[in-house]
């Protein structure tokens, strides 16, 4: 159980065992996986589910039988971290029609398993879902850097530095956000941290094309202590994430716990019905007003919210906390 959910499913776990309950985590459905369930003989079960994570193309038609297998008819909670390709407006057609069997296999969950509780991480998935009937709640992610050991940056100095965290996609556009930074009328640095994936050719075109009007500065993989420590020494974050599923990136959801204000500045992505109800004061639009929006914007002392998410999840499965975290 490695990467971002895994994270999430561990963190998830050890707020449960705070709070009063006893917890087991199954990663690998292998042979021995139904002796592992049976033997712990969980009064419910929470599935972590990304489609990808059981098949290259999310095709995981398979993987719900061996879910079936495994589960039986006990009762289980549904987290889904990710959903279908195409359910976006003005998708592509090879996006809707990998979506569409994607979504059969998504929604062939529901035939097969005794799905009590569906959640998902935003409001445009959790509007999809109850589209094709399925009651979805959101429930946040919370984020995985532990608080840093210094105070946090909290009146901006000169350079102003942003902070891109995370996987790096190919299609995030550096333009016109990096001209509205240009035109700030102070140094500027665009620090990235983590993992930059996919998109290190990009973040050479970047450094190509912008270095003289701005500053770089490419960290790598670093320890979430480090990471915490990066977190209180820059002003802002840059999300890569699209606006309207922006509760689906657990890097925004880290820098937002850590106080930062949070540029988003992809808005390619729409999907009918959506609204911005809930959205996190700290993220800014991007939009012609963002210099000033900058300027107002300011950062605020960090604060997890898992405590809260995980008191919410034990809720709405019918199991509230035993414990309270003062106990």
């Amino acid at each position: 159980m490695e990467g971002g959910v895994g994270d999430y499913t561990r963190l998830l776990a050890d707020e449960c065992k705070v709070l009063g309950h006893e917890v087991a985590l199954l990663a690998e459905m292998n042979l021995h996986a139904r002796e592992f369930v049976d033997a712990f003989a969980p009064d419910a079960v929470s599935l972590q589910f990304v489609c990808y994570g059981y098949h290259s193309r999310g095709l995981c038609w398979r993987a719900v039988d061996d879910l079936r297998r495994i589960l039986g008819a006990r009762p289980v909670q549904l987290m889904l971290h990710e959903l279908w390709l195409g359910g976006e407006l003005r998708a592509s057609w090879k996006d809707r029609i990998i979506g569409w069997l994607q979504r059969r296999c998504v929604m062939r969950l529901y035939s097969q398993l005794n799905i009590r509780r569906t959640f998902t991480t935003n409001p445009a998935y959790a509007t999809l879902l109850r589209r094709r009937g399925v009651d979805a709640g959101v429930l946040p992610l919370f984020g995985n850097v532990p608080s840093p050991q210094t105070p946090a940056r909290m009146e901006r100095a000169e350079p102003w530095r942003f902070l891109i965290f995370g996987t790096l996609h190919p299609v995030w556009p550096p333009e016109p956000l990096f001209t509205h930074l240009r035109a700030l009328g102070v140094p500027v640095e665009i620090w990235h941290a983590g993992r930059i994936g996919s998109g290190a050719a990009l973040w050479e075109r970047m450094t190509h094309d912008f270095t003289g009007t701005l500053a770089f500065r490419k960290l790598g993989p670093i320890s979430p202590e480090q990471l915490a420590e990066i977190f209180a020494d820059v002003d802002f974050g840059i999300a890569t994430t699209p606006w309207e599923i922006i509760g689906k990136s657990g890097s925004v959801a880290a820098m937002l716990e850590h106080g930062l204000p949070v540029i988003v500045n992809r808005d390619d992505v729409h999907f009918a019905g959506w609204s911005e109800r809930g959205c996190s004061p700290l993220l800014i639009k991007m939009d012609e007003s963002l210099s000033a929006k900058l300027a107002a914007a300011r950062r605020r002392t960090p604060r997890s919210i898992l405590p809260e998410v995980a008191s919410q999840f034990l809720a709405d499965i019918g199991h509230p906390p035993a414990n309270s975290r003062d106990e």
